[in-house]
């Protein structure tokens, strides 16, 4: 581990994404990578109740379904980690919860989190991710907003042991879908359970990429030019977060193999955001065609600034877990038994040249 990293982790969602791509198979392709801490996606542990208890019941909303099933999946899950020497950083993603003034949709949000309360617990977790809402119906004030996440977050402080609460800026939330307004709300919240995941691939998608764009860059910014966005979002990150409210930071690079129009296309027909239909199937690691290169002359087609976005974390003076969340579907939903051990261990080799690149930069 460098002085960069005090924990490297892997998203099981990111370790294959065909139905014979198990849990206990995604966990231990981590392992076997070398990575301390694995970030479990809730969908993934889901999959493995309905593996391991058929007939199970998906939660619902409100946070109704097969819980007890669930809890003992998640101790099965627990154990099985600690035979890995793996330890849970996060479980994610939470979201559609914050900003409804409708006092029914907020009590619905808040038994779903006791559910998953419940999970973490059982996991031996003590981190939620939160997405921010990408529902247009929630208040646009952040105060509001900061309202039912400050309740979430003393509601998981009271936990034992206690959980907390890291907010992540997705890049098509509704009203919070920059680094600037994650870090208002968490302000607003003011609780010291309460902080932010950072994402280089969020962050590049709203102050430097539109894959929408026959180039692939933000066009019209008003710094003049993507580059100069980016670097105008990147100094006042380093210059504003304080460290001890990064709770840990998430890793990917962004793919143009997808064109704009087959893109906006596959958003049309799912009804999600561009950039939502981007994010869940065009995140490769950061040098994906070094570590990983594909035959002939296909490239994976990365082209986001990941460095630079790391650079400005430490800046800030943060040392925290590092997690790799990427996201390729035409590769990793094959059904190919190689697929997590290929992704995870790219995602190694990917970190070592990042932090051989951060080194030469003075890191």
């Amino acid at each position: 581990m460098s002085d960069i990293t005090t924990a490297l982790a892997y998203s099981t969602d990111s370790a294959g994404m065909h139905p014979n791509h198990n849990l206990p198979i995604k966990l231990r392709a981590i392992a076997e990578a070398g990575f301390s801490q694995a970030e479990l996606a809730f969908p993934d542990l889901e999959a493995y109740a309905e593996q391991e208890f058929p007939g199970y019941q998906k939660l619902d909303e409100h946070g109704n379904g097969d819980l007890d099933k669930l809890l003992q999946a998640a101790e099965k899950v627990r154990k099985l980690c600690e035979g890995l020497r793996l330890s849970i950083l996060a479980v994610h993603p939470f979201s559609q919860f914050e900003g409804y003034e409708d006092t029914r949709k907020r009590t619905t949000g808040f038994e779903r989190a006791a559910a998953w309360l419940k999970v973490l617990r059982a996991l031996n977790c003590q981190m939620l991710q939160v997405g921010s809402t990408p529902d247009a119906s929630t208040s646009s004030d952040y105060d509001v907003i900061a309202r039912d996440l400050r309740q979430l977050a003393d509601e998981a402080a009271a936990q034992d042991p206690p959980i907390r609460i890291a907010y992540e800026m997705w890049a098509w939330g509704a009203h919070v879908n920059t680094w600037e307004h994650i870090w208002e709300v968490c302000k607003r919240v003011d609780r010291p359970n309460f902080g932010l995941c950072l994402d280089t691939f969020q962050i590049c998608a709203r102050a430097y990429a539109d894959p929408t764009a026959s180039n692939g860059l933000l066009q019209d910014s008003p710094e003049g030019s993507a580059s100069l966005q980016l670097a105008s979002s990147l100094q006042a990150l380093a210059a504003t977060v304080p460290p001890e409210k990064i709770f840990y930071f998430q890793i990917s690079d962004g793919s143009r193999k997808v064109t704009p129009d087959a893109l906006k296309k596959s958003a049309e027909e799912q009804g999600i955001s561009p950039l939502y239909a981007w994010s869940n199937a065009w995140r490769p690691v950061p040098y994906m065609d070094a570590v990983c290169p594909r035959g002939g002359k296909e490239s994976w087609c990365g082209y986001l600034p990941v460095l630079d976005v790391c650079e400005a974390v430490l800046k800030t003076g943060w040392r925290g877990p590092w997690s790799y969340e990427v996201f390729y579907e035409e590769d990793m939903s094959r059904d190919d038994p190689g697929v997590p051990a290929k992704w995870t261990k790219a995602a190694k080799d990917s970190h070592q040249l990042l932090v051989k690149h951060l080194k030469e930069r003075g890191y």
